[in-house]
This record gives structure tokens, sequence and C-alpha cells, in this order.
């Protein structure tokens, strides 16, 4: 390592570390789920119960974050709360790995803990929509391929190398747009001179095998549970799809304003800058050692995942936070070895640095710690701290209507009982704990513009043979960004005339939920 830690000292900088996730993540234990969270967490409980994604369950999301709610809800139930508790344990865990890189990359334990600080705070300035998302999940599993692969160059083993690959698989299926780091990885090996050619090679090759044993024990596991066909529809054909419809919404200014934002006056800004100024320190001393090489590919992985999706949703960010907080870092320890004897003005340059990002990024905290401390002193129900947090801007999603929703579809039915949201508001099957009687457990799908008969012929088998207890029909819910279409779901009805027949025919109003008109089926 070059800095060796005792077991006190790793104890002592893990307990800062569990502290600091406690304070910036505790804000996140009033946070409801978002539709997001919704359908991952659906997925995860159907799952644990033999259903297979993609199979069961139509999302587009690649099949890592289904699978990590399936493992939250195994250890910890089907609850929101416990689902917020996991993840501060999740993210306290990446901050820990955080150190330890920094650790190796800067040589210095207080600034290295640093890296970890910055990374749990800029993560939990994020509302309840963009925490437990596919982007900050994955970093887990990405900074303990850099942990093992800077561990690997102090010591060589194939072992961790090999380990590597297979933990970047299982982050790859967090989300694709990751895959940049792997060729880069590759220049990466070939250039460390510090290894014969043929070790180099050969790390390589080991690395390759690792992600290709864990993607084929994917494919494999997709193919004999008779999932493989429908993941690879929704994945490589649906998805590009929906992206296209998502390309042709976005605006060229909206992109260039967002890429102007990033690199100038973003709270990431000040990261990427001293990233910056640390690649350029390095190229102008050339130290071009592997594990500086390691780190600044991971911060060009981390962007490049970022932007090559050109939506710039806040949690799309998460990918970069960890990749930047090490480079910056790693930037203020080269500032040391410039400024040398001059420890005040470094400490003082230190101090600056952190007081500014905290001002600058500290405002989403704080409206979350008055509501989190009139919740943990008995003040405020969970359930209403869920209302007061969980809505959007525009009013398209708010949970209180959600839980009314949820409410009427749990007091009208049975457990065994099917249902139906035309909507995208899956949080409705997990708050009623009953179940969609389609796989398509939002409507977009059967809308979007591009060629969807076969879906409308499958859903319409679907939904004729099942005839669901409730159909919920959504209003004031526009996505132009996904569907393509201004209309809300209730006007969308009249682009899927056989849906608004089977529905006008066989069902009948029951009751209102604020956005939401619930349908009982006709009992003669």
């Amino acid at each position: 390592m070059g800095l060796s830690l005792s077991n006190r000292q790793l104890f002592l900088f893990g307990l800062v570390v569990i502290i600091a996730g406690a304070v910036f993540g505790g804000v996140s234990l009033t946070y409801p789920f978002g539709r997001d969270q919704a359908i991952y967490a659906y997925a995860g409980k159907l799952l644990l119960e033999g259903k297979m994604n993609y199979l069961h369950v139509f999302d587009l999301k690649p099949p890592g974050i289904h699978f990590l709610f399936a493992f939250i809800q195994f250890v910890s139930g089907e609850s929101m709360l416990n689902a917020r508790i996991f993840d501060i344990a999740w993210q306290v865990i990446t901050g820990f790995v955080l150190f330890l890189i920094s650790i190796r990359l800067t040589k210095q334990k207080y600034l290295s803990l640093l890296s970890s600080l910055i990374y749990l705070f800029l993560y939990y300035r994020q509302d309840y929509w963009h925490t437990l998302q596919a982007d900050g999940s994955l970093n887990l599993l990405f900074a303990l391929v850099i942990l093992l692969l800077l561990s690997s160059y102090e010591q060589h083993s194939f072992v961790k190398i090999f380990f590597a690959g297979v933990l970047f698989a299982l982050a790859l299926i967090f989300k694709y747009t990751i895959i940049s780091f792997v060729p880069l990885l590759f220049l990466v090996f070939l250039l460390d001179r510090k290894s014969l050619f043929s070790i180099r090679v050969k790390n390589a090759v080991i690395f390759t095998f690792g992600l290709m044993i864990t993607g084929g024990a994917m494919v494999l596991f997709y193919y004999f549970s008779g999932a493989l066909s429908a993941f690879w529809d929704i994945q490589f054909t649906q998805t590009p799809l929906y992206t296209k419809i998502a390309y042709e919404t976005e605006t060229k200014g909206y992109i260039a304003s967002q890429l102007v934002k990033l690199f100038t006056y973003s709270v990431y800004s000040p990261l990427i800058v001293l990233s910056v100024f640390a690649f350029l320190f390095v190229s102008f001393r050339k130290k071009f050692e592997f594990p500086n090489l390691l780190l600044f590919i991971w911060i060009f992985s981390s962007l490049f995942s970022l932007i090559i999706q050109w939506k710039f949703y806040y949690y799309h960010f998460l990918v970069i936070i960890p990749a930047l907080s090490a480079g910056a870092v790693f930037a203020l320890s080269k500032i040391k070895d410039i400024l040398k004897n001059r420890n005040i003005l470094y400490m003082f340059f230190v101090a600056a640095f952190s007081a500014g990002l905290f001002v600058f990024a500290v405002k989403p905290y704080l409206s979350g710690y008055p509501l989190l401390i009139s919740y943990l002193s008995g003040n405020e129900d969970l359930e209403s701290a869920y209302i007061k947090n969980g809505f959007t801007a525009d009013s398209v999603f708010m949970i209180g209507k959600t839980l009314k929703a949820a409410e009427i579809v749990k007091n009208e039915t049975n457990i065994d009982d099917g249902i139906f949201v035309w909507g995208f508001d899956p949080l409705i099957y997990y708050l009623s704990g009953r179940k969609c009687v389609s796989r398509f457990i939002y409507n977009f799908p059967l809308l979007w513009k591009g060629e969807n008969s076969s879906f409308k012929r499958e859903f319409l088998n679907e939904i004729e043979r099942k005839n669901p207890k409730l159909i919920i029909v959504a209003s004031n819910d526009p996505l132009y960004f996904i569907s393509g279409y201004d209309e809300d779901s209730k006007k969308l009805i009249k682009r899927f005339p056989e849906f608004d027949s089977f529905l006008s025919s066989k069902y009948e109003f029951l009751d209102i939920a604020g956005d939401y008109e619930v349908y009982e089926l006709k009992k003669w």
C-alpha cells in the first residue's frame, strides 16, 4: 500500500465513514419510493417468487437493479424505510472502499478520508427520486473493481484481476454505458511498464475471462429460466426505441447547456477542475504509472457514461461522484507536493475548497433535516413525511395521491385479486400488495411511437383472460420524454381503442383518488 494502516486505524476511519453516512444519509429515511424504485421493488418481489424480470415485468433498466431490490427485500422485507436503511449501509461501504482507493493513490490517510465524505455528501443531496437508483448502486461494484486492480498492482495477483472482471460484469448489468472502461483498461494494462509484456497481456485476458464468465452465467440463467428472448428484446430492441424517443424530444440547446453547466458551474465542476489539474500534473511530470492512469480512465468512463445518455436526469450524475471524489483528492495531494513546506497555505486551500463545496451543495439538506428531526422526535409520522417529500415540482407525481389509490385498492380487493394501472405508477402495486395482471406494469410500451402491435395483442389477451378486479386510470401524468406524446394517460386511452372498448364495456366507475379514477369489473 505504501502507507500501512493498523487494524485500529482502519476501525477508526471506518467509524468516521459510518458516522458520515448516518449524518448525510439520515435525510433519506423520510424518502418514499418514486416510480423508478417502485418498478425495481415490484420486479424484485416477483424474482423472489420465481418470476423472471422482462418475462413477467416489462422494464427498460438492466437487470442488476432488479436483483439488488430482490436482495433488499429478502433481507429486510417489503418496506420503503428498510430499503433506505439498506441504501445507507451500501453507500457507507462504497465510501469506505473509496477511502481505501484514495489511500493507495495519495498515501495520505486524512486527505483520503475527504474523498469518502465528499462522496456521501454529494450522493445524499439528491432527493427521493434520485437515490436508490441503478446509477448510484453500481458505484460500490465499480469502486471494488478499482480497489482490486490497485491492490494487484502493488502485489500482482491474477486472482484479484479475475474477480475485478467478475465485479465489473456485475456493475455492467446495472448500467451498460460504463462499458468504455474496458477498452481503456486494456490499454492501461498494455502500457504498464512495471510488468513483462506477457504479464500485461495475461492481465487483460484474465480480466476478460472474469467478465465473460459472469456474463455467460447470466445469459445461461435467463436461457434456462425461459426469459432470454424477452430480456434480449427489451434490452436491445425496445430500449433503443425508447432512447430514440428521448433523443428526439431533447433539444440541442438543452444538451449544450447541460454540458456547459456540468463543466463550469455545477456542484461537480470543482471536482472536474481538480481532476483535470491532476491529469495535467501527471502528464507534465510524466508519472504514467498504472494507478494514476487507472484513476483517469475511471473518471473518463464515468463521465462518458453520463454524457452519452444525453438526458442528464439528476440520478445519472451519481456514477461520476466516486471517481471525481478520488480525482479531486488525488489533485489535492499533488498540490501539497507543489506547496511542500507551506503547510498553512495548503491547509487553507483544502479548507476553502471543502467549505466552498459544502456551501454550494448544502441547500437540499436544509429542508431535509427539519423533517427528519420532526419524524425522529415523533412529531411527524412516516406517511406524513413521505407525502411532504414525495412529489415532483410539476405535480405529475404526488405520493399522497398514490397512497389514496393504493388504499382504495386494498379496501376493494382481496390479496389474490389482480389489478391493472393504466398509467405510470407501479407504486400502487407495491403499496397495495396486489399483482398486475400483465407484465406491462406501465402503459408507455403500448403507446410509444414505433411498432408495438405485438405488445398490444399480448396485453389484450392477458387482460381479457384475467379480467382484473380493478382498473385504475391515471390522469395528469404526461411524460413526453418517454412516450413522445403530450397527452396524459386518460387521453392516451383513445390511442388504444381496443382497450378503451374493453374498459367501457366491462367496467364501471367506482371511486376517485386525486389523479386516479378507479373502475370495478361489472358483476353482470
